[in-house]
């Protein structure tokens, strides 16, 4: 096929690849890999080309650093400083929300930013309530403090090790650990006087999910779990023939029946989930029947109400149910004070495409779902039939060790409650001391940075800082296809001349403007697309043009290399841009046109200031 058709196909297929990021209907990550899937029918890239990418460098350093910054919240050091922090602002609230921020910005430029902010996320909503202000001025804030914080390294976040990795393959000589430091330094001073002085005003004044549906709940509601007694005068009855309380100010959520298996011998669990809720009507309303409703009662069948104080203390009255284990015949019978929980579901949860109702929380975790919000709107009828999303938050409510084991097992984002993972006195310093190794060692020029992680991986794993399953499961393989995909699209833009023929139009509008006009219209044009695609692959599409195009204007590259991996780091104006910004917008309960009116000033202001200092770095 001629050169020139594979161009116009590389071309057809990078727009193709850029809509669909946009419309979101597939994941970044299976779009860039059908994008170098059809590339490479076509001819554009040849089976070695796309065998290369997987070569890369930067990419596994990505993994690597996933795995160290893993060891370092498994062993507690985050939720440590994070009680640290709760516990400072009892003393002065406000020294505490400054604190929090200075100290996300120094942990997030050695470590994966995405769990800092996933972590502390809980104690900065605690410490809003402390001020009794609104959780949504301080959410923004912690994820904005967290990608500044990135850009001060080289390790800060994977774009910066990404578009390091390209540059040297393009011929650029390697930046140093903390070769971007004084400018990432000066851009988060600017960034967070900013918000201090001015963003605070632009933030929203909006309740998180949690609270907005607790807003809606009048009286606290209970869990309570009883047992029909061996003599009680229920047994025989079915549960619309049973008035428990005066007011019938309660819900049935769950029946749960234990049966002798007569061959076996053995006993045997069979849990009923009520379909419908019990309903509040007066004694002379008819009520609905269904299946379950009608089914008689049995002793040591289990009742599991969801009531207020004072229909609990009536229904602990009821002849014929027990609440003490010790003389009925149900298993862990309790009750209890249910805690009100909000998580969010991530690209890799498991409950994303099941409806809640085939979940079973009440028989795996005993909890419950109580409401849903879902793009700047809360759901609370009709959840058994929805289907769940990516960035769901469902709130759910059950006790905190369940609700915890919860979202530990089926990878959903804690967003409300304060985790206590203890810090490990013994561990908590080698995964310290790791990430110390590895920051230290490049910055003397001992190793590659590649190198040195892939070290500082397996020593995590092999002194039991973070388990192998746990270290498999906290890489975002996402990410790293993600990655892997668009640089075989690169590299068809490379074999093809497409990307010649884009710096050569770009040569021809900006060689007279001078390097200062040009450099800004390199950080302009990646940040944008970054607002409206992924980061990463922002990066790797920019980084050769914005080489390609230095060289072809006889500039020095490396300060056009420096606005990309800023730029493309510094995602402020929507919450799709970049990972703890999507976190904080559903946990946050905030709407898109929030991260807009505080997000585009932020862009402007950091793009002026990066426009003056980087030539003076980096000159031209």
């Amino acid at each position: 096929m001629p050169d020139s058709v594979l161009m116009v196909i590389t071309y057809l297929v990078l727009a193709a690849v850029f809509v669909a990021f946009v419309r979101e209907r597939m994941g970044p990550h299976l779009v860039a890999l059908t994008g170098m899937v059809v590339l490479l029918t076509v001819g554009a890239i040849s089976t070695d080309d796309m065998l290369s990418v997987f070569s890369s460098s930067a990419p596994i350093t990505i993994a690597c650093m996933f795995v160290i910054s893993a060891a370092l919240e498994q062993t507690g050091v985050v939720d440590a400083l994070g009680r640290r922090l709760l516990a400072l602002s009892l003393n002065n609230k406000y020294l505490g929300i400054i604190a929090m921020i200075l100290v996300v910005v120094v942990v997030s430029a050695f470590m994966n930013n995405t769990p800092v902010v996933i972590i502390l996320a809980p104690v900065v909503i605690s410490l809003a309530e402390r001020l009794k202000d609104y959780p949504s001025k301080y959410l923004i804030p912690l994820s904005y403090a967290a990608i500044m914080g990135g850009t001060c390294t080289l390790i800060g976040t994977s774009t910066n090790i990404l578009v390091n990795g390209i540059a040297q393959e393009f011929g650029q000589e390697a930046f140093g650990m903390f070769e971007i430091s004084l400018l990432g330094i000066i851009m988060t001073a600017v960034g967070l006087t900013f918000m201090a002085l001015a963003g605070r005003f632009l933030l929203p004044e909006r309740l998180p999910p949690k609270e907005q549906f607790m807003d809606s709940q009048p009286v606290k509601r209970f869990l309570a779990e009883a047992a029909v007694t061996v003599d009680s005068p229920i047994i025989g009855k079915t549960l619309n023939d049973i008035i428990f309380t005066s007011a019938e100010n309660y819900e049935i959520i769950d029946l749960i029946r234990t049966a002798a298996a007569p061959r076996a011998g053995v006993r045997r669990k069979m849990r009923v989930l009520l379909k419908e809720l019990w309903p509040k009507r007066k004694v002379t309303e008819k009520r609905p029947v269904s299946t379950v409703r009608d089914v008689p009662l049995e002793a040591g069948d289990s009742l599991v109400f969801k009531l207020d104080k004072d229909a609990i203390l009536e229904l602990k009255k009821f002849v014929g149910i027990e609440f003490n284990p010790e003389k009925a015949h149900g298993d862990h019978l309790a009750t209890g004070a249910a805690t009100v929980a909000e998580g969010v579901l991530p690209p890799n949860s498991n409950f994303i495409g099941r409806r809640i109702r085939d979940l079973h929380l009440r028989r795996a975790y005993g909890c419950f779902v109580i409401g849903l919000h879902r793009q700047d709107r809360n759901i609370t009828g009709g959840l058994p039939q929805i289907v769940l999303k990516e960035g769901d938050s469902l709130i759910l409510e059950g006790n905190e060790r369940d609700l915890e084991r919860l979202f530990e097992n089926e990878q959903i984002t804690n967003a409300s409650l304060v985790r206590h993972k203890a810090l490990n006195p013994v561990k908590a310093p080698i995964a310290i001391l790791v990430i110390a190794g590895v920051v230290g060692l490049n910055a003397l020029g001992f190793m590659p940075i590649a190198g040195l992680a892939m070290i500082g991986a397996v020593i995590v794993i092999l002194t039991g800082c973070v388990t192998l399953d746990r270290a498999y499961r906290t890489i975002d393989w996402r990410i790293l296809l993600l990655i892997f995909g668009m640089l075989g699209i690169g590299a068809s833009m490379k074999n093809t001349g497409a990307a010649n023929v884009l710096v050569n139009h770009a040569v021809a509008l900006v060689e007279t403007m001078g390097p200062l006009f040009t450099l800004a219209a390199v950080y302009l044009m990646t940040s944008i697309l970054t607002e409206i695609v992924t980061n990463n692959a922002v990066a790797i599409l920019m980084t050769p043009i914005a080489i390609g195009l230095a060289t072809s204007l006889g500039y020095d590259a490396r300060p056009f290399v420096v606005a990309v991996m800023f730029a493309a780091s510094a995602s402020f104006a929507t919450p799709i841009g970049y990972q703890t910004n999507t976190f904080v917008y559903a946990a946050g309960g905030y709407k898109f046109k929030d991260f807009l009116k505080v997000g585009i000033p932020m862009n402007l202001i950091l793009w002026a200031v990066a426009v003056v200092v980087i030539p003076q770095f980096w000159p031209f």
